[in-house]
């Protein structure tokens, strides 16, 4: 009987130890660059250059540019285009309007719990494609 109790209570140690010590591992090394906040509640995609952040109400989509600083930039200085695809469909283009510091389009979920929304630009001196999974609110 006391070797059972010796033996529970050294399992028991070594697995207190075990726990504490994978604990303390993580604690203050980085796991890659800060997550970046949004600002303007929307959802962010960060480039080599600039981050983008798309946000959805009702049926009009904006996506806005920011420099790395989260400082508003000039759509003008990138060449965009857009596809939207809705659950078990094929994608369909996107026309994006200007409109000073973001780009505009009206969507239609058509009662979609979720789509994905791709966006083609150039910036950094080369093409990138960023994809967003939205879900509009209802």
């Amino acid at each position: 009987m006391l070797k059972t109790i010796f033996v529970s209570a050294t399992l028991t140690f070594a697995l207190s130890s075990l726990v504490s010590s994978n604990a303390s591992a993580h604690e203050g090394h980085d796991h890659g660059p800060a997550q970046v906040q949004a600002p303007k509640g929307g959802i962010i995609r960060s480039l080599e250059t600039v981050h983008l952040e798309l946000l959805n109400r009702g049926k009009t989509i904006s996506v806005y540019i920011y420099d790395l600083n989260l400082k508003p930039e000039d759509v003008k200085k990138f060449p965009v285009s857009a596809t939207v695809t809705l659950p078990k469909k094929k994608p369909q283009s996107l026309a994006l309007a200007e409109k000073g510091d973001h780009w505009e389009a009206e969507f239609d979920a058509k009662g979609a719990h979720r789509y994905n929304f791709e966006l083609s630009i150039k910036q950094g001196g080369h093409n990138d494609k960023v994809n967003f999974t939205v879900e509009p609110k209802r």
